[in-house]
């Protein structure tokens, strides 16, 4: 086997360096590599030749949109990038990872635990960048509420008690509250307005007052005392999740750790140790390591059940 690794790291090399001259999806060729626009023109490339063999409508959207995300530094190369251009960004870190993977331990399954390591990193990345985001939109609910109280409080109508919201708020509120006072200002039924907002803007509390809003629209009924309890009730309820997460914090760092540390010492030995992966690719241990995996991530549901509370 380690005869055979110098001839797959070789073309995994040549491949990277072939990609970005191969043409784009319409099977035109792209200007010389010199006139590209840096890292941008060689991800276009690897994208359009990936997209011309259909894998863009396979790849999951939550990893390009971390590749977006990327930063070297202060920058982010691939912020405003297309699906096509984040395509073939995702493509070149992934061999790259795989080429170091199978570099360290001159086997395919350093390039498999290589690649599999950095899609694990940015699923990582993204389920904590989104959990961020939900928290800030969570703390930001309460004094939107109460903007909203005021604003309809002092007599003005839906669209402007929105466009008020709006313009005082941070995303996504802003966007969601001023694309309802838009719509409802050009015609749209405020119901409908609501409910498309409702669709796209998950938050606490938001349901009961899309609800009150409807029907303060058909009543007339003042709202100014159930947004202050909507109000209330957030904030109540962001208090009970801090200190949830206070006190099951270092539960949730222990599980993390016994889930994470098997895994992490099994990648390791596979990169490192020769005998450690000729015993993998026997009948008896790749059955074992498949055993300990499915029981690691029972293990891990299990713990994860437990301390998950509903608020």
């Amino acid at each position: 086997m380690a005869s055979i690794m110098p001839w797959l790291i070789g073309a995994l090399v040549a491949l990277c360096i072939a990609l970005p001259a191969c043409g784009d999806v319409d099977g035109a060729l792209h200007a010389p590599l010199q006139r590209r626009e840096g890292a941008g023109g060689i991800a276009r490339a690897v994208g359009g030749v990936l997209c011309a063999l259909g894998v863009r409508s396979r790849a999951d959207a939550m990893l390009l949109e971390e590749v977006r995300q990327l930063s070297v530094g202060r920058v982010q190369p691939f912020k405003d990038a297309d699906g096509q251009v984040a395509l073939g960004a995702l493509a070149l870190m992934c061999a790259s990872a795989a080429l170091v993977g199978g570099i360290v331990a001159l086997s395919p399954i350093g390039m498999v635990i290589g690649c599999a390591a950095l899609l694990v990193l940015l699923v990582v990345r993204a389920v904590r960048r989104r959990a961020r985001a939900a928290a800030e939109l969570e703390e930001a609910m309460p004094e939107a509420f109460g903007s909203l109280a005021v604003a309809l409080g002092s007599g003005h109508s839906l669209p402007q008690a929105m466009r008020y919201v709006g313009s005082h708020a941070r995303e996504p509120i802003r966007s969601e509250f001023m694309r309802v006072s838009f719509a409802v200002s050009c015609g749209v039924a405020a119901p409908e307005a609501l409910d498309v907002m409702l669709s796209r803007l998950h938050a606490p509390g938001l349901e009961l007052v899309v609800l009150a809003l409807k029907v303060s629209q058909r009543t007339g009924a003042p709202l100014k005392d159930l947004l202050a309890e909507a109000s209330a009730m957030v904030s109540e309820r962001i208090k009970l999740r801090r200190q949830l997460d206070v006190k099951t914090s270092q539960a949730r760092m222990s599980a993390h750790l016994v889930a994470a540390m098997p895994i992490a010492m099994a990648a390791v030995l596979a990169l490192l140790s020769s005998d450690y992966r000729e015993g993998m690719t026997t009948a008896i241990g790749a059955i074992s390591i498949m055993a300990a995996l499915l029981l690691n991530g029972v293990a891990l549901i299990i713990i994860r059940k437990i301390m998950d509370v509903a608020l």
